[in-house]
């Protein structure tokens, strides 16, 4: 703008503030513009909190019973249930694996009692190695 840089066009600005407001009135206005800027972030950042997905695992729902004769696959990550032949989770995307007979239910820690996904070998919330 009029072949002028960022560094110039500040002097300008700031002189010109000089000049409408006066020396006395700009340490009220700089206090003014540093709490604007303060609530500005402020509602920045609680809108960030509020756009934000919890990081809490989600509760894991024991997966329905088998029916007829056909065993559902539960996702290790996640515990969502999934028809049997299904190769890949719907909600997160893992790798199915068929689950064991011994592995349908699923566990609780034994140190802190998250329920874990059948087929889990260690708990989410503690690290704790599942049996």
């Amino acid at each position: 703008m009029f072949g002028l840089g960022p560094t110039e066009m500040v002097i300008i600005i700031l002189v010109a503030v000089l000049i409408i407001f006066g020396p006395k009135q700009l340490p009220k206005l700089g206090k003014m513009f540093g709490k604007t800027m303060k609530e500005v972030r402020k509602g920045i950042d609680g809108m960030n909190e509020e756009m934000e997905p919890d990081n809490k695992p989600a509760e894991i729902v024991a997966p329905a019973a088998p029916v007829s004769g056909t065993a559902s696959v539960a996702c290790p990550k996640c515990g969502t249930p999934s028809d049997p032949g299904t190769k890949f989770c719907p909600e997160c995307g893992e790798t199915l694996v068929m689950a064991k007979a011994e592995a349908t239910a699923p566990s609780a820690c034994p140190k802190c009692g998250t329920v874990c996904a059948p087929g889990t070998k260690f708990c989410p919330e503690c690290g704790t190695t599942l049996n």
